[in-house]
């Protein structure tokens, strides 16, 4: 028995170095190389196959700390949310546990965004492709064993993100519909019992030529939780019509530039040059003349990393160059930006500035987005990976933190449950 438990401690000492090495090691440029599989929390599958189990920055997150219990919330092979709780103290698993039956199925539009009210109640937001967002609760505080469904917050949504701020208010964005539909906040300030009308904060196509001009926006809580930071893409959905240098794509790649906006404790939205955002929505030609920091030219943009510090200065690692993923060819081999505001302007650069706290850097280079909740930065972040090379029939989650490694599960990545 001694035996078996010297073993697995040291299996976990062994992962949670690796870890720890590999992201000290990693240059700025690169991906942090990926964990063992036997590291994961949990694995899924459809038909025997891999299944992107959430998406990075546009529906988020996919993790809370509260009360030094870790929550995470992915979608099985059928789009239903799946729950799991980490109690980083005892250093133990509870879940997986299914919070609803309705998922969409193939589409992977509808995966989970969780948050957590005053009462510590859970909430989760997900199953929505531009029609009505779905809502549960959990019914105990603190417990993901029992859930119940609340009414829809929104008739037409997809990309749930939600957050708990300092009133004890939930904000929930999301947009408001399909492509060409405004991204939006709803809030609530009973717990998720009601919610207050929309509030479109940005759409491109408004009094703009191009009325297919749209966006990709990711948002998140302040150092503070009494600010939002939001960052976005502009999406050209009429490629062709625009002339586009590169042709012939996945509509979804045409993502270009990088644009920024902050919300205020008094609900008050500012560009990224200090302009107030006093008409909304914001549409194009505000986004371009006040809120965008990188201008992309052809070239196609995505955030990969988004850091909030101590002092609420964002941070962000983004990706630029152009792949047609869907015949899997590179064309402009990607390449790596990093941008923050020094007094109030923004300054993008090629390297990582070595003068950035420490914390901030380690974080943009992590292998997942960071959890939300407690002190910011947070230390603890989720990802996953398709079709690792130990096994290729399925996509497995991780949770990990900066030092401490991956939060590693005793009886190994759980499957989806089958009830």
């Amino acid at each position: 028995m001694i035996k078996c438990l010297q073993k697995s401690l040291l299996i976990v000492l062994s992962l949670s170095a690796t870890f720890l090495v590999a992201l000290t090691c990693q240059g700025a440029k690169n991906e942090v190389a990926g964990p063992s599989i036997k590291a994961a929390f949990a694995s899924v599958q459809r038909d025997a196959k891999p299944y992107k189990t959430f998406y990075n920055n546009y529906i988020a997150p996919h993790a809370i700390l509260e009360k030094d219990i870790v929550f995470t919330a992915h979608q099985d092979g059928q789009g239903r949310p799946i729950i799991d709780a980490y109690d980083t103290r005892k250093k133990t698993w509870i879940g997986p546990v299914r919070a609803s039956n309705f998922g969409l199925g193939r589409d992977t539009h509808g995966n989970p965004s969780i948050t957590i009210d005053t009462k510590g109640h859970l909430h989760i937001f997900f199953g929505c492709h531009g029609r009505a967002m779905k809502h549960v609760r959990s019914t105990v505080p603190y417990d993901i064993s029992r859930w119940e469904e609340m009414p829809s917050p929104t008739p037409r949504a997809t990309y749930s993100q939600s957050m708990r701020m300092a009133d004890g208010s939930i904000c929930l964005f999301y947009r408001a519909g399909g492509h060409l539909a405004p991204w939006s906040l709803r809030t609530s300030k009973d717990d998720g019992e009601s919610w207050s009308k929309p509030e479109p904060i940005i759409e491109m196509r408004r009094d703009f030529p191009d009325k297919k001009a749209c966006s990709y926006n990711a948002f998140v809580p302040g150092a503070d939780y009494k600010s939002v930071h939001c960052f976005w893409v502009y999406k050209d959905d009429n490629p062709r019509g625009n002339k586009r240098k590169y042709q012939g794509m996945h509509e979804a790649v045409y993502r270009y530039n990088m644009y920024y906006a902050k919300r205020t404790a008094e609900g008050q939205w500012i560009a990224a040059d200090g302009t107030v955002m006093s008409d909304l929505p914001v549409n194009k030609a505000f986004c371009d003349k006040h809120a965008m920091f990188v201008d992309s030219g052809e070239e196609f943009t995505a955030p990969k990393r988004i850091v909030i510090d101590q002092n609420d200065a964002p941070y962000i690692r983004i990706r630029q160059g152009v792949s047609d993923w869907k015949r899997g060819k590179v064309i402009v081999p990607y390449q790596y930006k990093f941008a923050s505001p020094v007094e109030g302007k923004w300054q993008v650069h090629d390297e990582m500035p070595s003068q950035w706290p420490d914390l901030v850097k380690r974080l943009l280079l992590s292998a997942g987005p960071a959890a939300f909740g407690g002190r910011q930065p947070n230390k603890w972040f989720i990802h996953y990976k398709e079709g690792p090379p130990e096994d290729a029939k399925a996509t497995y989650v991780w949770l990990g933190h900066l030092e401490k490694g991956y939060a590693i599960r005793q009886d190994g990545p759980a499957k989806s449950p089958k009830k």
